[in-house]
């Protein structure tokens, strides 16, 4: 019996109210602790969260913004550091709570931890709201406002029918060659870029090089000049054609065009459209390519375009025996007889 009494775990009583606990620092239990010690009193339970209408951009605690989805891992990072207080304490855990998304809030449950005194770590669970607000970003700003632009890209294609303009267009939205740009201007022949930096428009041609073929040409205007330092401000303007020939376009060669991309003949059909133009005889299925250059040095216009084609249906098929050519030596042979 006695034994049996020493391997039973020691037990005491919290100095507080008196529940049967296990010995610790405090020799208090938990309910006792968290009534006297709040680890989660020095963090702020509401917190101000500033997002752009116009791009949907959250703002950073530096000013800074960055373009997150909803209830994601890189949100959630972002907001994990604008609460005050939050670094006294260690964070063990952070989840989102379920709100409306009419209610513009945003609710976080975090876990945290603290040493109250030597020995005794207490953890605690708390709610931490944040307030969403609008507030404009500065791209947007100067989106709205006038002649704030440094450079321009201007991207054209002199075709009635924009097959490949079209194609450019989602490659753009594809890669997100677009994000750069503080306004995008739709104009008669294309699309105006405007940049407020000369990199992103050099980038925006470069991409555009890249995957279609195309010519440039750059100039640029002074605005205006500091006397005093010899200084002065431009505005850039990049001038992108596009070569205007689409996939399906019939086209008739020049006699030197032909030559040069391979001795093939004068009629071709565009079969695709990259930073090339690749041709198919559509007689004996022999391909080519054109290099942009070779087009601008020679310059001509498609045949025939896809509006042009007429759609035909097939009834019925009847499949006719190859005739055998009639000679004159059969006459010959009947005058012999006779």
């Amino acid at each position: 019996t006695m034994a049996m009494i020493l391997d039973q775990p020691h037990k005491i009583l919290c100095c507080q109210c008196a529940v049967v606990i296990e010995p610790n620092a405090v020799n208090m239990c938990v309910n006792c602790l968290q009534e006297r010690y709040d680890i989660g009193a020095g963090v702020s339970k509401q917190v101000q969260q500033n997002t752009c209408r116009g791009c949907n951009r959250f703002e950073r605690r530096d000013g800074s913004w960055a373009e997150v989805d909803m209830e994601s891992k890189e949100l959630l990072a972002l907001l994990l550091k604008k609460p005050r207080g939050l670094t006294q304490v260690r964070l063990i855990d952070a989840s989102y709570v379920w709100t409306e998304p009419h209610s513009r809030r945003i609710k976080l449950k975090l876990t945290v931890q603290q040493e109250v005194v030597a020995g005794a770590v207490l953890q605690q669970s708390f709610v931490v709201e944040y307030v969403l607000g609008n507030k404009q970003c500065g791209t947007c700003q100067r989106r709205e406002a006038k002649d704030t632009w440094v450079a321009v890209c201007q991207v054209r294609q002199k075709v009635e029918h924009k097959r490949t303009f079209f194609w450019i267009e989602q490659l753009i939205l594809k890669h997100r060659a677009h994000t750069d740009a503080i306004n995008i201007v739709e104009r008669r022949d294309g699309l105006d870029f405007f940049y407020e930096a000369r990199s992103h428009a050099e980038k925006m041609t470069a991409f555009l090089q890249g995957v279609a073929p195309t010519r440039y040409k750059t100039s640029k205007q002074l605005i205006s000049t500091d006397t005093h330092t010899g200084k002065g401000r431009y505005k850039f303007t990049y001038s992108v054609e596009l070569l205007p020939i689409c996939r399906g376009d019939a086209l008739w060669l020049p006699a030197s065009t032909a030559a040069t991309v391979g001795q093939v003949p004068r009629f071709m059909l565009c079969n695709k459209v990259s930073n090339i133009v690749h041709l198919i005889d559509p007689k004996t299925m022999r391909t080519a390519e054109l290099l942009p250059l070779t087009f601008w040095k020679k310059q001509f216009a498609s045949a025939l375009t896809r509006s042009c084609l007429a759609e035909f249906v097939v009834l019925d098929i009847e499949i006719e025996a190859p005739r055998e050519r009639q000679r004159g030596g059969g006459g010959g042979g009947g005058g012999g007889g006779g």
